[in-house]
């Protein structure tokens, strides 16, 4: 499934403990699961790198995180906790208590995907985290830019984003309708809730728009590229979004970001390309459309190759030799 998905299989020398079951938990049981098999991991490792959960566990030695399961959404910094009455926090007071009380972060590196997520880490966990953005598959750079941005384009708007009701997507057919109708939408996700992409296209058709916005389900890596390459605009529609790889990926083919003003995205997404409200965000898509150009394409191209591969893996063997040096020779 990576193979298909990304285009590359798995390095030779990485080592599968546990394949994937055929039964996918959900929700709660997907929570107390992980902490679960983490806690069985750990006895077979000197150092447990969690880059999945978001959560710091009295085992775990590093935690990349790309945002805190105890945020603002559903959590209160201090006691009685709770904020948010769906199932998942209410399910995941037992972890709270037990996470305020019993885990010592003294001893462990905490890295964050961006600024905006490392404040809301030191917000609720009162502890500073290592900023280190998150890296862009090689596979998503094209080996020559200058042809890439010279290959003619279309009027296309791109959004990239899992069918998740949390994303913001029912923004893209009001949008679209701000814009010139000559400017075409084509919105790329994998399904995590059918009902949010059956609403999608049921309200395109409502508002007359099944000509200019197009859905692509499930596709690989290497079909999004094809159409990231023809066009010259990504809109991406959630508030606060905690980083945003799918924008950097749409910026490595020559794509102008269009994003709201704020979370993560706006530590490397230029002002100029950052909307407040669905009207400017219409009036930016048909001004960048209209106005794009290898030049410009290029130099959203040289902010997207600062999150290459081999730039994280430099970044992250400077945090872990310096924290192994901290933990076994100090």
């Amino acid at each position: 499934e990576i193979s298909e998905f990304f285009g590359e299989s798995l390095n030779p020398s990485v080592k599968i403990i546990v394949k994937p079951s055929k039964f996918q938990p959900k929700g709660l049981m997907d929570f107390y699961q992980t902490i679960f098999c983490s806690y069985i991991f750990k006895s077979k490792c000197d150092i447990w790198i969690d880059a999945y959960s978001c959560r710091i566990f009295p085992w775990t030695n590093i935690s990349y995180f790309h945002f805190p399961f105890l945020n603002r959404y559903n959590y209160e910094p201090k006691f009685p906790y709770i904020k948010n009455k769906r199932l998942l926090p209410i399910g995941g007071l037992p972890y709270v208590f037990f996470e305020k009380k019993l885990t010592d972060y003294s001893g462990k590196l905490i890295l964050a995907n961006s600024n905006f997520t490392a404040k809301e880490i030191e917000r609720f966990y009162g502890i500073e985290a290592k900023v280190l953005y998150p890296p862009i598959p090689s596979i998503i750079f094209d080996s020559d830019p200058e042809k890439l941005t010279k290959d003619r384009r279309k009027n296309l708007v791109v959004t990239i984003s899992r069918f998740d009701p949390n994303k913001g997507l029912e923004k893209i057919p009001y949008i679209a309708l701000l814009t010139d109708k000559k400017v075409e939408f084509a919105v790329i996700g994998r399904v995590h809730h059918k009902n949010t992409l059956l609403s999608l296209q049921s309200l395109t058709e409502r508002l007359g728009l099944s000509e200019r916005v197009k859905f692509f389900v499930d596709v690989s890596k290497l079909e999004m590229k094809k159409i990231l390459k023809k066009a010259k605009v990504y809109l991406h529609t959630k508030v606060d979004e905690h980083f945003g790889i799918s924008i950097v990926e749409a910026m490595a083919m020559g794509c102008v970001p269009i994003v709201h003003g704020s979370g993560g995205a706006m530590e490397f997404v230029p002002e100029d390309f950052r909307y407040k409200n669905l009207h400017e965000a219409a009036q930016k898509i048909t001004k960048e459309v209209y106005e794009w150009s290898p030049r410009k394409a290029l130099e959203v191209i040289r902010i997207a190759e600062k999150f290459r591969e081999e730039n994280f893996s430099k970044e992250f063997l400077k945090h872990f030799e310096l924290y192994e040096r901290n933990m076994f020779y100090v």
